[in-house]
């Protein structure tokens, strides 16, 4: 399963952030636990997902969608770590220089 490693501070507390699709819906659980508050922030937040590479707006409920508002503001203002495992998607681009969407 293609999932989002994330780690920074939520809430003042230093956490760990999971992100994946079940059921086609983006999930997250913070410390290993599913948070229905924190789940409710995060899709607030990702109905104004920034977006990547300063002009691409992922799908709306893909994981690329999830790592932008993971690395850009779930999280309090603090160093953020971010990792991915499996495939989340690619940020199109160009043929010429791989120049972002």
């Amino acid at each position: 399963m293609s999932k989002i490693i994330a780690k920074g501070k939520y809430l003042g507390v230093e956490r760990q952030v999971e992100c994946f699709l079940k059921d086609g819906l983006l999930i997250v659980e913070i410390d290993g636990e599913f948070n229905q508050e924190a789940q409710n922030d995060f899709i607030i937040k990702l109905k104004k997902c920034p977006a990547l590479g300063g002009t691409y707006y992922p799908p709306e409920n893909s994981l690329l969608a999830a790592y932008s508002v993971l690395e850009n503001t779930f999280f309090d203002d603090s160093p953020i770590e971010i990792k991915t495992e499996g495939d989340i998607g690619k940020i199109p681009t160009y043929d010429v220089d791989d120049i972002v969407y």
